[in-house]
């Protein structure tokens, strides 16, 4: 049978059980002797060895395998978590994700995994076996359930007591395939996993391993506790495909099984070969599909034409007098909202699953720095854009870094001044208007501001006169120019100067800002600010000369006209007073080179303009723009500019109006870098 149609599905679910193995490996370290913890580990390494032995991938299967014995010998309590076993399982899923890219790039499994499960086999000794070894004699496959002598392990007679003082079920499931399946493994799987849904497996007949390699006939035992009834196991189970029989009788005490277990079989069989299951309630079930991420791509494009039409006909609609359509293009335009909604919804994401690889590296760089530290992670359910997920996870990693070595200080020296030898380091994320804010802060030293100003005046990144006029903000935000840093030392974690200057370039490239705060002694906080998406936004349109140009409206602070603004002169540079602070002005004909013949024809008859202010911000920085004409706020379609004018400054992107114009999108952050680097200078 050809497997390459499931290759997808494989390596999406292979990804599942690697992300959940890595993240439930981190608590472990924390929870050395949780029971449902071990059993959920356990459960995906038995999973991804199962589906990548179906698939084919030998090597893969075979470390998934030795894996999946030290997690049964963890949950036999035949061995004990510790920092070296946890190590050593990490190193184990590194290797597997290099499996599943590899294989997802067209090429195979086929890694060198000696030095790995030797590693691994270490683990083991000390008197346990394998899972496999360590079985009754009387657990050899059969020919049918009868064959197989199923007993139980004083281990197993512990968990079931245990579980019926709970007043949990405990159930032999008997599964019978019919003759002609033809991937029995796989099957069982099915029916493995249909089980762990409800319950745990905490034995089989034959063993896992049989079972896998297919070294039994038709039929298999599962072993489950459960707080659900035999109904629900029977249904469950006979709802996958090529089932035979299913038959479930019931484990009283771990030393007697129930009386009557062969009638009670029986006439399982026989109800479930009837089909009777109309006495028991379907129970509703979330019904998910998995879509390729190109198939929405290209549904928001075309909806990106639908939405570049629809402003077309609202153009049009607004010239002619025509009721009926205007009616029509308000509910086009109701209808398109709805559905704009619901395509953006598509694409959001959480960003769990960028928070997830931080445990680890935290850990990682906490031995290397020989520190300790404890993450905490809240809001993580936070959906962002899928375009801002694949980004962001770079820029947050850096600063994480700069947290753990420049921030939290060594545990003697916390010690010293009275703080916990613990640092803390939280990653925060929230949502807030049209925005996410992702917050990371750590409990640690601080930012020594005197230092860092000191940096940059050497640096020549600020003049020594314009330096005594900053704010403390200004002087954390000098962390993010290039080549600045404070470090001592160079080292692999930080110091080369490099970092920093990278979170910004690449978070202004997805519209956002980020902002420092500090506290001498207590600690420093990053503060990411990200749009929810990048395709689609609202935004102010303006007119400068005969151009038209569009502002985003969540960069908007105000707008007011030109003539109900006192305006004044300062070092030689146009201000104004916004709310008791003095907000500098820039002239969109100035900072564009509009021609004064341009500005002369769109006014007519050289009457004078009455011009308009666009207040923008950009973190804590505010400008005031001065165009024209303001044209009103309209949804559009945010397109790249392309490679050709990727040098071009000033600009985030441009969009198609509805009478086929386009129009540039102002870069507001440009904007007000421009007049930032221009105080300087004067200064200087």
């Amino acid at each position: 049978m050809d497997m390459s149609q499931y290759l997808g599905v494989f390596i999406d679910e292979a990804r599942e059980h690697l992300q959940n193995l890595n993240d439930k490996l981190m608590e472990l370290e924390e929870k050395k002797e949780d029971p449902e913890l071990i059993n959920s580990i356990f459960r995906s390494a038995h999973t991804l060895k199962g589906s990548s032995g179906q698939m084919g991938f030998s090597t893969m299967m075979e470390l998934t395998h030795t894996m999946e014995n030290v997690f049964d010998a963890l949950r036999h309590q035949k061995a004990t978590v510790n920092s070296n076993m946890v190590d050593v399982l990490l190193e184990a899923l590194d290797l597997l994700e290099s499996m599943v890219d590899s294989i997802e790039q067209g090429g195979n499994d086929k890694l060198e995994t000696m030095d790995t499960v030797k590693k691994l086999q270490a683990l083991l000794q000390g008197g346990q076996q394998e899972t496999n070894e360590a079985q009754p004699a009387a657990k050899i496959a059969g020919s049918s359930p009868a064959d197989f002598g199923l007993s139980y392990t004083e281990y197993d007679q512990a968990v079931i007591e245990q579980a019926l003082s709970q007043n949990l079920h405990v159930f032999e499931t008997e599964v019978t395939l019919r003759k002609d399946c033809v991937l029995k493994a796989a099957r069982a799987l099915m029916v493995s996993n249909a089980l762990e849904d409800i319950g745990n497996i905490i034995e089989s007949q034959p063993s896992t391993e049989d079972i896998e390699k297919e070294t039994f006939d038709e039929a298999f035992i599962y072993v489950v506790v459960t707080d659900q009834d035999e109904a629900t196991i029977q249904e469950r189970i006979m709802n996958i495909s090529e089932i035979e029989r299913v038959a479930v009788s019931s484990v009283q005490s771990s030393f007697q099984k129930n009386e009557g277990t062969n009638e009670l079989k029986k006439k399982k069989q026989v109800d479930q070969a009837a089909g009777s299951s109309e006495n028991h309630a379907k129970k509703p079930v979330a019904k998910t599909i998995r879509v390729n991420l190109d198939r929405l791509d290209h549904l928001l494009n075309l909806f990106e034409e639908m939405i570049i039409d629809r402003s077309r006909l609202e153009k049009i609609s607004s010239a002619l007098e025509n009721q009926d359509l205007k009616e029509s293009v308000g509910m086009l335009k109701r209808v398109s909202d709805q559905l704009q909604e619901t395509i953006l919804n598509l694409r959001m994401e959480p960003v769990e699953q960028v928070f997830n690889r931080f445990p680890r590296m935290v850990r990682s760089l906490s031995k290397e720095l020989d520190k300790k530290v404890n993450l905490v992670i809240t809001g993580a359910e936070t959906e962002l854009d899928r375009t801002v997920i694949d980004e962001i996870g770079d820029p947050l990693m850096h600063m994480i870094r700069n947290s753990m070595d420049h921030g939290i200080e060594h545990p003697d020296v916390r010690e010293k001044i009275g703080k916990n030898p613990e640092g803390t380091l939280a990653l925060r994320a929230y949502h807030s208007g049209n925005h996410v804010f992702i917050e990371i802060e750590d409990d640690g030293a601080g930012i020594n501001r005197e230092k860092v100003l000191k940096k940059a005046v050497e640096k020549g990144i600020v003049s020594a006169e314009s330096a005594q006029s900053l704010t403390d903000k200004d002087i954390y935000h000098l962390l993010f120019e290039s080549g600045f840093s404070t470090a001592d030392k160079i080292s692999d974690i930080s110091g080369r100067g490099v970092g920093l200057d990278v979170v910004e370039s690449k978070i202004h490239s997805l519209s956002g800002t980020v902002e420092v705060d500090s506290a001498t002694g207590k600690g420093t906080k990053f503060t990411v600010k990200l749009p929810l998406t990048l395709s689609i936004i609202n935004a102010m349109l303006v007119q400068t000369g005969k151009e038209i140009y569009a502002i985003p409206i969540t960069s908007i602070a105000e707008t007011a006209l030109e003539r109900q603004v006192k305006v004044q002169t300062l070092n030689r540079r146009r201000v104004m007073n916004y709310r008791d602070r003095i907000v500098p002005l820039i002239d969109l004909n100035d900072y564009l080179n509009v021609s004064a013949a341009d500005v002369n024809e769109v006014a007519g008859n050289g009457d004078e303009i009455s011009r308009s202010i666009v207040l923008v911000r950009h973190g804590d920085k505010i400008v005031g723009t001065v165009a024209d004409k303001l044209l009103g706020y309209q949804d559009i379609v945010i397109k790249p500019l392309g490679n050709y004018l990727k040098d071009v400054r000033g600009f985030s992107g441009a969009t198609i109006l509805g009478d086929g114009q386009v129009a540039l999108i102002l870069d507001c952050q440009e904007l007000i870098d421009v007049q930032k680097k221009k105080t300087f200078k004067q200064n200087a």
